[in-house]
């Protein structure tokens, strides 16, 4: 008799193995409701066959995915491969099996009866993201050897935007050919190419440098909903080729995004789209407040009902997960249920930075820090354009104990995207402290809104290690009325998952002069 029955269906989350239930969504292993001990990485390697039942995944393939960018041998694998049987009581291998010379594969039998229902990924799905064509700019620089310049920005910028993976760029060559009719407006240019949104623009020479004027139009109602102008000129990776490109995809994706945010907003929730319930989630997860995570969170639940295949929607709702368990200091088990959405959203969307980027914050919760920092600069390669990519870099490094290298990144991020996200601060911060750079540290860190009892601890360790004493104090005071009782010496050494002592002892020992300045009040 087979012992092992799945839900043959690539989006179900629940997986009955023998007697043992996997929990893709929840990233448990459980036995009669209780959770079955199994280390992270075997646990990695269940949950790759897992999604990929029926199927001989190669053991290269198992290897990179498991430990992406470190050498171990075959030896690792086969360790993995006995402690997940171990786990699930298959000792002889009949639901996790061995292909010999090939691979490893989950067994499929028939659906089971506590497996989640099928759930058919919508036709429409690809339909419901926002369609955008950019136009080619109109050329006011009076220099014909200017014009392929200029249309090679316009091409940097369509790749550039086609990167986020939940847009629907026109390809380059369409929106060109629709500009050239001349009997054609926006709206026209619009209604040809099935476009939501157009960018035009111009480029004109001022003193010798090429500045962009670039504006987003909404085709129905025709109004402009963004517009800036952008000089170009730099040195390095500063280039006309490069920072300006991303400054523009930054600012015409978080433009889209916004547009479909307030969109949504005047609509019934039953109607919105998959992109508008993300973005409703996104705009609620980059502010602070009561109560903004728990609504993040269903926000982003509802985007996977309504498209089962976006990937960044699982990877966002691990996120959000995380936050309502205070990120690093959740329970283990919840570590590895957002593990598995982030790792999820990975399979589902592996071409989208973002599941990337947000799996390198699972990876370091789990103090795996190599692939952590694997995971975010994979994102920066998929998507160069995209600010929180670079920023998931200089966190990943911020954490390794490598602060003078995550300065340069975290600047990287605030370059693109200047309306940056108040977290971004609260990380930088946290390097500029670990090298000794107070002054700034503190600023960075006052400007986050609604800081929690560890920020205002943590922002009086800087001020005490400053010398500004009655700061120190006052933000004393604070996280003591946040958190009452709070041993924040124990809090702080248990609460950052950082890869070397020496980055936790710097903070500890504000906390500690913080702490007997109070004392000494």
């Amino acid at each position: 008799m087979e012992r092992s029955t799945v839900a043959q269906d690539p989006g179900a989350t629940v997986i009955q193995l023998g007697d043992a239930v996997l929990d893709l969504g929840r990233g448990t292993l459980t036995r009669d409701g209780q959770v079955v001990p199994l280390r992270s990485k075997a646990f990695q390697l269940l949950c790759k066959l897992a999604c990929q039942p029926g199927r001989v995944v190669p053991k290269d393939e198992l290897l990179n995915a498991v430990w992406p960018d470190v050498i171990v041998t075959e030896a690792s694998l086969s360790q993995a491969v006995r402690d997940v049987r171990k786990a699930l009581n298959d000792e002889d291998g009949q639901i996790l099996r061995t292909v010999a010379r090939r691979g490893f594969l989950l067994c499929l039998t028939a659906l089971a009866a506590e497996a989640t229902p099928a759930r058919p990924i919508r036709s429409d799905a690809l339909s419901d993201r926002p369609r955008i064509a950019l136009l080619p700019l109109t050329d006011h620089t009076g220099s014909p050897d200017l014009l392929p310049i200029i249309n090679g920005l316009v091409e940097e910028i369509t790749t550039g935007l086609a990167r986020f993976r939940n847009l629907t760029v026109i390809a380059r060559h369409s929106a060109f050919a629709a500009a050239a009719d001349r009997s054609l407006d926006l709206e026209g240019i619009g209604a040809r190419l099935k476009a939501d949104y157009i960018v035009d623009g111009s480029a004109r020479l001022v003193e010798g440098r090429l500045v962009l004027a670039m504006a987003l139009n909404q085709v129905r109602s025709g109004e402009v909903l963004w517009g800036e102008s952008f000089t170009c000129e730099g040195t390095g990776w500063l280039t006309l080729q490069d920072l300006i490109p991303r400054q523009i995809v930054s600012r015409l994706f978080t433009s889209i995004e916004e547009a479909g945010l307030r969109g949504s907003l005047r609509r019934p929730a039953a109607s919105l789209t998959a992109f508008e319930r993300l973005a409703q989630g996104r705009a609620l997860f980059r502010t602070f407040g009561p109560g903004v995570n728990e609504a993040a969170l269903a926000h982003f639940a509802a985007a996977i009902e309504a498209d089962p295949s976006l990937g960044v929607a699982y990877s966002y709702h691990g996120l959000a997960d995380a936050s309502l368990h205070e990120f690093n200091m959740a329970p283990l088990e919840v570590k590895h249920r957002i593990y598995a959405q982030g790792l999820r959203g990975v399979q589902l969307s592996p071409e989208e930075s973002r599941c990337h980027g947000i799996l390198s914050y699972f990876h370091g919760w789990l103090r795996e820090f190599e692939q952590a920092e694997a995971a975010a600069r994979r994102a920066v390669a998929l998507n160069p354009c995209d600010a929180d990519s670079l920023f998931n870099v200089a966190n990943v490094l911020m954490i390794r104990g490598r602060a003078q290298e995550s300065l340069d990144w975290f600047e990287r991020a605030k370059d693109i995207n200047p309306l940056w996200p108040s977290y971004y601060d609260n990380e930088h911060s946290m390097a500029l402290l670990h090298l000794g750079h107070y002054e700034e540290s503190a600023r960075l860190l006052s400007r986050v809104p609604w800081r929690s009892a560890r920020q205002e601890v943590r922002l009086a360790a800087t001020y005490a290690l400053m010398g500004e004493r009655e700061l120190a104090r006052q933000h004393v005071a604070k996280a003591q009325a946040l958190a009452p009782g709070q041993d924040f010496v124990h809090l702080a050494r248990t609460s950052y998952p950082f890869e070397h002592e020496r980055e936790r002892q710097c903070l500890v020992d504000g906390i500690k002069r913080a702490l007997a300045i109070t004392d000494g009040a």
